[in-house]
């Protein structure tokens, strides 16, 4: 009988620790649910607030008495000019490396 109710002991922990399992698995389970709620309402908003900043940058001459904004419009308009210097580079890059391997291909050629 002490083997009977080894196992008796054994299942009834088992079954209790299954159901703490569950338990805490359905836990995590709505925490995670609802902050991935929380994530797509937060992407909401930003993808809000960017439409809202492009549209003000898109109407900056009617905010250039705003030190503030016309700062930001500044940063805004030296970073895209940045972004073209370094497009000019790559391109300028692409250039050289096609006619590196252009004068490459003419020698094994000759």
């Amino acid at each position: 009988m002490e083997t009977k109710d080894m196992l008796k002991k054994v299942k009834n922990e088992v079954g209790g620790m299954l159901s703490t399992v569950a338990n805490k698995a359905e836990y995590v389970a709505k925490i995670s649910k609802l902050k991935l709620y929380i994530a797509k309402k937060n992407a909401k908003v930003n993808s809000s607030l960017k439409d809202i900043g492009e549209y003000v940058y898109s109407k900056k001459t009617e905010f250039k008495n705003d030190p503030y904004i016309a700062d930001l419009f500044k940063e805004v308009d030296e970073i895209k000019q940045s972004i073209e210097e370094i497009k000019f580079k790559i391109e300028n890059i692409k250039t050289l490396q096609k006619e590196k391997h252009s004068s490459i291909d003419k020698k094994s050629l000759q």
